[in-house]
C-alpha cells in the first residue's frame, strides 16, 4: 500500500548546497498511498458525490475527505513519513472542510430536513462544493506527491545550542510585552486601519511558530534545569494562546505535533497508549477553546475591553452558577460553526450562472500584502472579499468564512477551486526551498513553521497566505541576524547540541 514506486520518469532531487543537501531528501521516491490510492478514492467520492448531491452523499463525501486528511496527518506526526506543503493543505482542507461538514451533519438535530436547507442553502449546490473540494485535494495530493520533494530528510534532527533558549525567552517576552500593550490579545494582533507595525507584525507572525519551536527545544534538551524551564514556558506559550482564538488554540497544537518530526522524540507504545496522548491534547484544545467562548460570551456587548478584564469577567461568569448555559450555547455553536461550506457553495454555483472575476480578487489580496510604507494611500484601497462577491454576485454578505476555495471560485468558479490551492502550495514551497537553502538550519525550521502554521489554516483567505510569504521572506532576516550571534556551550552535557 505504501511502497515505493520505483521508476526513472519521477524526479529525483538533491539540494543545491551543502546545507541543503544535509536537511533535504536525496532521492525523491512517490509513495504510492498519495500518489494513487487516496486521490482516487477522493476523486471518485468526489464525481459520485456531483452525479448524486443527495444528503447522504454529501456526508460519504465529508467522511472520506476527513478520513484521507486524517490518514495523512497520521503519517507525518506518527509514522515520521515525508512532510510536503502540498500534503498540509490538504489536511487543513479535507478535514476543515471534510469533518467540520460531518459533525454539523450528526450533531444538528434538523428532523428530515438536509444539512444544506438547514443552513437555507441548495444541496445540489453544497453536494457540488464539497465534490469539488474532494477534486481539488486529489490533484493536490497526486501533484504533491509526484513533484514535490520533502521539506527534509525524513531522519533530520534539528541541532540546539545555547542560542536556543536565548530566542525562546526573548520571542516569549515579546509576547508577553505585546498582551501587557495591548497589540496582542483576544482575536489575535490588532490592525489599526489595515495597518500593522513591524513589531506587531514580528510577534504575531512569531506567536505560532515559538510554541511549536520551544515544543523541539523542551523534547530535544537535556533532563536538566533548563528542561523545566523551557517547559513552564511551552504551558505559557499556550495560556498566551488561549485569547487569540478557538482555531488558533488547534493549530498551535497541531503544528507543535508535526514540529516533533524534528526532535529526537519518537512516539513510542501501542495504539491505546497513542490513542489516550491524543485524547489528552483534544481535552486541551477543547478546555482552551472553551475558555475562549467564556472570554467571547463575557465581554458581549462592551467595546474596546482590555484582554485582563476579559479574562476577570470570564471567571466571573464561570463562578456566578451560570456556566451551564454557557457550556449548552458553545456545544450548539460549535454544531454550526463546523459547516464552512456555505460561502463557497454559494459563490461556485453563482459562477456557473454569471461572470466571475476573472482575477480580481486575487489581485486586490496581493495589494493589500504591499506594506503600507511603499503605498501611502493603501488605506483608501481596503476592502474585504465579500464586498467583490457582493458586487459581482450580487450578494449581502458581511464577515464569511474565506478560504483559498473561496477566492478560487469567486475568482475562476470550478477550475479557479481545482487550481487556487495548487498555486498557493507552489509558492508556499518556494519559499521553504529558498530559506532552507540560504538561512541557517534554525531559521530555515522556523520560517517552515510559520509556513506550515498557515497551510493548516482552512480558513485563511489569500491575503493571509500572501501577507506569510512576505513576513517570512521580511523576518527572516531579523532571524537571521539573531542566530548570528556567536554560540557557546554551557554545559558539557548540552555542549552536544552546538
Amino acid at each position: 500500500m505504501n511502497t515505493p514506486i520505483n521508476s526513472q520518469a519521477y524526479l529525483s532531487w538533491e539540494g543545491s548546497s551543502s546545507h541543503a543537501r544535509r536537511l533535504g531528501a536525496s532521492v525523491h521516491q512517490p509513495q504510492r498511498r498519495y500518489f494513487i490510492d487516496i486521490p482516487l478514492l477522493l476523486l471518485s467520492v468526489g464525481l459520485l458525490t456531483w452525479m448524486l448531491p443527495t444528503d447522504r452523499m454529501l456526508l460519504v463525501s465529508g467522511l472520506t475527505g476527513g478520513a484521507a486528511g486524517v490518514i495523512t496527518f497520521w503519517d507525518i506526526v506518527v509514522r515520521r513519513g515525508p512532510i510536503r506543503v502540498s500534503h498540509v493543505f490538504c489536511v487543513a482542507n479535507t478535514v476543515g472542510y471534510g469533518l467540520g461538514l460531518a459533525n454539523s451533519w450528526l450533531t444538528i438535530p434538523r428532523g428530515d430536513m438536509t444539512l444544506a436547507a438547514y443552513f437555507d442553502r441548495d444541496p445540489e449546490a453544497v453536494a457540488q462544493a464539497m465534490a469539488t473540494v474532494l477534486i481539488s485535494s486529489a490533484i493536490l495530493y497526486s501533484l504533491g506527491e509526484i513533484y514535490e520533494p520533502p521539506v527534509f530528510r525524513q531522519n533530520f534532527t534539528l541541532r540546539l545550542d545555547n542560542r536556543t533558549p536565548a530566542f525562546i525567552f526573548v520571542g516569549t517576552l515579546l509576547i508577553v510585552v505585546g498582551v501587557a500593550t495591548g497589540k496582542l490579545g483576544y482575536m489575535g494582533v490588532s490592525v489599526d486601519n489595515g495597518k500593522v507595525s513591524f513589531l506587531d507584525g514580528l510577534i504575531g507572525w512569531i506567536s505560532p511558530t515559538l510554541f511549536a519551536f520551544t515544543c523541539i527545544a523542551f523534547l530535544q534538551w537535556p533532563k536538566r534545569l533548563m528542561k523545566w524551564s523551557l517547559g513552564a514556558t511551552v504551558a505559557m506559550q499556550f495560556l498566551l494562546a488561549v485569547p487569540t482564538g478557538r482555531r488558533n488554540i488547534l493549530y498551535f497544537v497541531l503544528l507543535a505535533l508535526i514540529a516533533t518530526r524534528f526532535s529526537d522524540y519518537k512516539m513510542k507504545g501501542s495504539i491505546l497508549r497513542k490513542g489516550l496522548l491524543a485524547a489528552v491534547l483534544a481535552v486541551l484544545v477543547g478546555v482552551g477553546a472553551l475558555a475562549f467562548y467564556y472570554m467571547r460570551s463575557a465581554a458581549l456587548g462592551r467595546q474596546h475591553i482590555s484582554l485582563l478584564d476579559r479574562v476577570s469577567l470570564a471567571w466571573d461568569l464561570y463562578s456566578s452558577g451560570k456556566s451551564g448555559k454557557v457550556n449548552q450555547d458553545f456545544a450548539q455553536n460549535l454544531q454550526g460553526r463546523t459547516f464552512v461550506l456555505g460561502y463557497v457553495s454559494d459563490l461556485l454555483d453563482a459562477s456557473f450562472h454569471m461572470k466571475p472575476a476573472k482575477g480580481a480578487d486575487a489581485w486586490h489580496e496581493f495589494e493589500l500584502s504591499i506594506p503600507s510604507a511603499f503605498w501611502a494611500n493603501k488605506g483608501e484601497i481596503l476592502y474585504n472579499e465579500e464586498s467583490l462577491a457582493n458586487t459581482q454576485f450580487h450578494f449581502a454578505y458581511s464577515d464569511q468564512p474565506n478560504s483559498i476555495y473561496s477566492a478560487g471560485a469567486l475568482d475562476f468558479g470550478f477550475l479557479g477551486m481545482v487550481f487556487y490551492p495548487v498555486l498557493v502550495a507552489v509558492l508556499f514551497r518556494a519559499m521553504a526551498e529558498f530559506v532552507r537553502i540560504n538561512m541557517p538550519e534554525t531559521v530555515s525550521i522556523i520560517v517552515i513553521l510559520a509556513l506550515l502554521f498557515n497551510a493548516l489554516m482552512t480558513e485563511g483567505g489569500l491575503v493571509g497566505r500572501f501577507l506569510t510569504i512576505r513576513n517570512s521572506l521580511l523576518f527572516s532576516g531579523v532571524l537571521w541576524l539573531f542566530f548570528k550571534m556567536p554560540a557557546f556551550s554551557m554545559s558539557r552535557q548540552a555542549g552536544k547540541f552546538a
